[in-house]
């Protein structure tokens, strides 16, 4: 049994914690409290095998309190929750005062990973790297996104090893964090398995992950963007049924009734890229999964997109990808063509 103590003092918070760690076999709340100074006391009186702490405790602040609760039981998992982890970045320390970096509300399923982690000995986790994607999800950079989709996808592989169950928890766990990130309206849903359901036969099949991770990504800036205009439905929706076409920025403001310097100044607003990088990066994910599913050549898979030069399009998927076509078919082991 994992005896858990909790730290917080928005009570309604710590309650709801207690109820969810309840339904988790071999998980057991065995001390509540409210402050950083009384969790500090705890800890160097018995020992606790998990810790979840506020970060911003009254008294002894939530991360004086994590570290010197680390030093006290340095086997313990500490967990510091935060509604505001962006807010944590900036501090040099944090490895010293805590295991991971907990964004509040934790959801259920967020839990649960979490405390299966410890059961099954999946350490490291991969709460830091999602962290530091929700934090780029909340700050609007969807080229850093589009950048850590790939490596983030790479480093669950790694974590659960092949454990198709694991797997599947992982990046339910991690969809749904990254859709908790925006508003939805009372008659939408915003369930990961209804959105975006996850094949569990094909988890195995790693491009699919990924492809499957951006599409979360572009649905979170799109839903964003468009519940602050919702003018950009129309472009996206334009986007979405041409985007296997020679689209360009003259089409859409064109068929879409919008000025380009409006549409030019959104994008950068809300992606910090522009229209046409927006446009590249979408393309690039699909060749990516025509090279991975088919045997079709650079030439095939540029012309499917809309690229009418194959040589452009090489150009292009090596600046965004920082590989050439031919680096990255010889990674995922496709013969070049």
């Amino acid at each position: 049994m994992y005896h858990v103590l909790l730290a917080d003092n928005d009570i309604l918070s710590q309650e709801a914690l207690k109820i969810m760690i309840f339904r988790i076999d071999g998980f057991e709340v065995s001390s509540q409290v409210d402050s950083g100074d009384e969790a500090v006391r705890l800890c160097q009186e018995r020992a606790y095998d998990v810790v979840f702490i506020n970060a911003f405790l009254p008294g002894v602040s939530g991360l004086e309190a994590a570290r010197l609760i680390r030093q006290a039981l340095p086997a313990a998992t500490v967990y510091l929750m935060t509604a505001y982890p962006a807010s944590l970045a900036s501090y040099k320390e944090i490895g010293e005062c805590a295991t991971e970096i907990v964004e509040k509300p934790i959801s259920y399923q967020q839990l649960n990973v979490l405390l299966s982690n410890l059961k099954t000995g999946n350490e490291p986790s991969v709460q830091p790297s999602l962290n530091k994607l929700l934090a780029l999800v909340k700050n609007g950079d969807f080229c850093e996104v589009y950048n850590l989709c790939g490596p983030l996808t790479k480093e669950v592989y790694q974590i659960c090893q092949g454990d198709s169950e694991q797997l599947y928890k992982v990046f339910s766990f991690i969809g749904q964090s990254l859709l908790n990130t925006t508003k939805f309206y009372d008659e939408e849903s915003h369930d990961i398995g209804a959105l975006f359901p996850l094949n569990e036969g094909l988890i195995e099949e790693r491009m699919i992950t990924e492809l499957w991770l951006f599409r979360i990504m572009d649905y979170i800036f799109q839903k964003n963007s468009t519940n602050r205009y919702p003018l950009l439905q129309n472009v996206f929706v334009y986007i979405e049924s041409n985007i296997k076409t020679d689209i360009s920025l003259n089409k859409i403001i064109k068929n879409c009734s919008i000025s380009q310097g409006y549409l030019s100044r959104i994008f950068k607003k809300y992606y910090k890229i522009s229209v046409v990088d927006y446009l590249h990066m979408k393309k690039i994910y699909l060749a990516k999964g025509y090279f991975c599913f088919t045997d079709d050549s650079i030439a095939e898979v540029a012309f499917r997109l809309g690229y009418n030069e194959s040589s452009y399009f090489s150009k292009v998927f090596k600046k965004y990808e920082n590989m050439t076509v031919k680096q990255y078919k010889a990674q995922i082991g496709k013969v070049q063509r």
